[in-house]
């Protein structure tokens, strides 16, 4: 069996005594876009940081490849991109050089770099031979993704990636996730407060809430299986088949099996609304 790209078992992890991962499990199967989805101060930064090594975990496994994550080895490391939410760190050490300097320097390390791609992605980006540091910050992260995914990896990691980029970067950069995706089978995990991007790329959506993931699912069986209600307290649906609620309002697995009164509206399913719903706390 082919190990899992992206494998976490019972992750609890924090900072400072406050633990913010209360026992997360989350799977990828090779060749998905996972959209990720949670609030602010959810712990989804913490939760892809545990992922890739970067950060050791009060308790639980993380898995990349079938190889413990936190220590794993560098052919394993070499088939993983990451785009990090903070920039800070990454171009504290490519800030002085320009931008072609930097990219040759990264593509030294992988025997198989796609200078093809990253050529046709600097002229889409119109992005200039500049020095890093002087880089606008929507162009210091259409940078952080370059080195992302020169290398192809078989794991693509992205932590609110496109919260700089302006619109037609954003389309670009959406194009070729796909395309990546298409041509090798890559696995993608994003995160985004944009449900409009996480709905036109992903295969699946996982939700972070509480500190564990209350929903991982294919959006295909989301919007296929799931319908949104308005029910009465005297009518409850059963609990097992609430994917979600906020008030009288529901979201319902396999709702025609929930004996729903004959004259429910029903409504097709809408990921922003659900992905409120299921954190809401009524």
């Amino acid at each position: 069996m082919t190990p899992s790209p992206f494998s976490l078992n019972g992750i609890v992890a924090g900072y400072d005594h406050r633990t913010v991962l209360q026992g997360v499990d989350l799977e990828l199967e090779p060749g998905t876009i996972t959209g990720l989805l949670g609030l602010n101060g959810s712990g989804k930064t913490t939760m892809m940081r545990v992922a890739l090594g970067l950060m050791k975990p009060d308790r639980g496994q993380a898995s990349l490849f079938g190889s413990r994550a936190w220590d794993s080895p560098p052919e394993v490391r070499k088939r993983i991109g990451f785009v990090p939410q903070s920039l800070l760190s990454l171009f504290s050490a490519f800030g002085t050089m320009n931008l072609d300097d930097c990219v040759r320097f990264v593509a030294r390390h992988y025997e198989d770099w796609d200078h093809d791609l990253i050529d046709g992605l600097c002229r889409s980006w119109d992005l200039r031979n500049r020095r890093v540091a002087e880089l606008s910050p929507g162009d210091q992260q259409k940078v952080a993704i370059l080195l992302a995914v020169g290398h192809r990896p078989d794991l693509l990691v992205l932590d609110e990636p496109a919260a700089s980029l302006d619109p037609a970067a954003r389309r670009e950069f959406l194009r070729t996730l796909i395309a990546l995706n298409a041509d090798v089978g890559q696995t993608v995990l994003l995160s985004s407060h944009i449900t409009s991007d996480i709905e036109r790329i992903s295969s699946h959506i996982a939700v972070l809430h509480g500190g564990v993931v209350v929903c991982h699912a294919a959006l295909d069986d989301i919007k296929d299986r799931v319908r949104a209600v308005n029910l009465t307290e005297a009518t409850p649906p059963p609990p097992e088949k609430v994917l979600a609620r906020a008030g009288n309002r529901y979201w319902l697995w396999d709702w025609r099996e929930c004996g729903l009164p004959a004259d429910t509206h029903v409504d097709e399913v809408i990921l922003e609304d659900l992905f409120l719903g299921i954190t809401s706390t009524t």
